[in-house]
């Protein structure tokens, strides 16, 4: 039963997002989504007050993104080579499938929000794998222990939220990709040599 309430919940958050990316936020309507969902009026509303919650819900597409590739990914990469990846695969995503003014609104959203914000979320998947890969790395000498896996995955996830925040504030004007595939690194080698 819970793993049919997960799959609606899903279904109803990636037709939500495709539609906000195609069609925009404020021309998307609760009727869009639940039509596009093949969910009912009833099933929306046990999930989400309404179609300004579904802003919040961006990180948990995030989260599935990272499941995705938790079944793809090399298990033989460095913890380096992994998180490489995963930002770039993360990233390229936001770029080519996410309506970079939502990005705007969920970031505004979590600041004034009542709630726990879902971008730091550490019960997220995002963050569980994160924090194992920075465990590896230290287990394995990867990472020098000047640091816990804990802290070097809040800077990991600082830098991410960090450089989406600029994206988002000069509207896409450069590539998400490629500007943290330029400059991840350096945060890395920091992580490899000790903070």
């Amino acid at each position: 039963m819970p793993r049919k309430r997960q799959s609606t919940k899903s279904r109803i958050v990636k037709a939500a997002w495709s539609l906000f990316y195609k069609d925009g936020y404020d021309q998307t309507t609760v009727e869009d989504i639940i039509a596009v969902s093949k969910t009912s009026k009833g099933t929306f509303y046990h999930y989400f007050k309404g179609k300004e919650s579904l802003l919040n819900s961006l990180s948990y597409l995030f989260d599935q993104k990272y499941e995705e590739l938790s079944a793809v990914i090399d298990p033989d990469l460095s913890c380096y080579d992994k998180l490489l990846f995963l930002n770039h695969e993360l990233f390229y995503m936001i770029e080519t499938s996410v309506d970079i003014h939502l990005l705007a609104y969920l970031y505004s959203s979590q600041l004034i929000t009542k709630d726990q914000p879902s971008l730091s979320d550490h019960k997220r998947f995002y963050f569980k794998w994160i924090i194992e890969i920075m465990q590896d790395g230290l287990d394995k000498g990867e990472f020098k222990n000047t640091s816990s896996a804990k802290e070097l995955m809040n800077l990991y996830a600082m830098y991410e939220r960090a450089l989406l925040y600029d994206w988002a504030l000069f509207k896409g004007k450069y590539s998400l990709t490629e500007r943290s595939d330029k400059l991840l690194p350096h945060l890395l080698d920091m992580f490899v040599k000790g903070i």
